[in-house]
């Protein structure tokens, strides 16, 4: 069977599935909303599923036209995806061929490197400063047809500046994605800069923000001719119809939006300073998750990880990542009800050492 595969598929690692929680199991692996959509959206989501026989819009011209009002753009500047992640993989099909280079900063989103693997292309890792802020002067240096920048990043929670993009784009010839995926969180946006450089792209999701992981629904803005490409190359249905039903209504509930927010920005706050009593490093974050430094404890990312699963609290392991040691883990803000918890499992295991 080996014969069949292509070579650069069977260089890439498994990515392990995320497994059913237990039931009563506090979950903080991968940074989902704490708090399901509004009631207005599951609404919307049961009455599209009365229809659910028929295939959904392939233009989804509805759902465009909600997400230009949305961010002030232009219907023709936006694609629609599965996810986030299926538009990663996108722009890599359309722009970078077998053996071409990806500029990826790191720590960074893993979908970055591994959709480029999946394509034949050459990830580029290119190492934040010692506070994850970029080094400018090294991803300029690096010749690739594509760049991935998260803003705010994942997993480190900081944004990056307009002026920094600004200056990463007038000093290469290639494509900038900005990912903005926790814009919502962060308020930052680098959106006004597409009518000056056609060669950046702004990538969303509304996973996080919105509370609808379980749908999938991603977009990205950029200059229309290249809106143009990525619909040459992109499935023919790319989002089922219930996602786009909870987008628009979505996108009609603003209010609950920014309730949810601020609720989860409050206790990213609270959180932040309880665990920094305890002696990690926390550091700051403009999202909806910590990335937390365990090394003034001497104990390892994956000690902490393995005790509070113990207890049926899952937080991700992502010591020894790209551009990362062995101290690290990430948690996602949940309700108070859940960082409680979390905080008195990490307060015995602090105690207990």
């Amino acid at each position: 069977m080996e014969k069949y595969i292509n070579p650069w598929i069977k260089k890439i690692k498994q990515r392990p599935f995320n497994p059913q929680r237990p039931e009563g199991s506090v979950d903080l692996y991968i940074g989902e909303n704490p708090y399901p959509p509004s009631p207005h959206v599951l609404k919307a989501i049961a009455a599209a599923a009365e229809n659910i026989n028929k295939y959904p819009d392939s233009a989804g011209d509805a759902v465009k036209e909600k997400l230009a009002a949305y961010t002030k753009a232009n219907k023709e500047q936006i694609v629609i995806g599965n996810g986030s992640d299926d538009l990663i993989e996108l722009m890599v099909k359309v722009f970078v061929k077998q053996k071409e280079k990806v500029i990826i900063p790191i720590p960074g989103y893993f979908s970055y490197w591994r959709s480029t693997k999946i394509r034949g292309g050459v990830p580029v890792f290119v190492n934040r400063k010692d506070n994850f802020e970029l080094d400018i002067e090294k991803i300029v240096q690096a010749d690739a047809k594509l760049v991935f920048i998260g803003s705010p990043n994942n997993p480190t929670g900081n944004i990056v500046s307009q002026e920094e993009i600004i200056e990463i784009l007038e000093k290469m010839d290639c494509i900038i994605v900005v990912d903005e995926c926790y814009f919502e969180f962060s308020q930052n946006t680098v959106i006004d800069l597409l009518q000056t450089y056609e060669n950046l792209i702004v990538l969303r999701s509304l996973s996080k923000t919105f509370g609808l992981a379980g749908l999938r629904f991603g977009y990205a803005i950029a200059h229309p001719t290249l809106i143009q490409y990525f619909n040459k190359a992109i499935q023919m249905y790319p989002v089922n119809k219930l996602a786009q039903a909870a987008v628009i209504s979505s996108l009609d509930d603003l209010e609950y939006l920014k309730a949810n927010i601020q609720k989860i920005c409050q206790e990213r706050e609270v959180l932040t300073e309880k665990i920094g009593d305890l002696g990690f490093t926390v550091y700051p974050s403009e999202t909806n998750f910590l990335l937390v430094r365990t090394e003034a404890l001497n104990i390892s990312g994956n000690e902490i990880v393995a005790s509070l699963k113990s207890n049926n609290i899952f937080v991700q392991n992502i010591g020894l990542k790209p551009g990362l040691d062995a101290y690290y883990f990430k948690t996602a803000i949940g309700t108070k009800e859940e960082n409680e918890i979390l905080l008195k499992h990490l307060k015995q295991i602090v105690s207990n050492r």
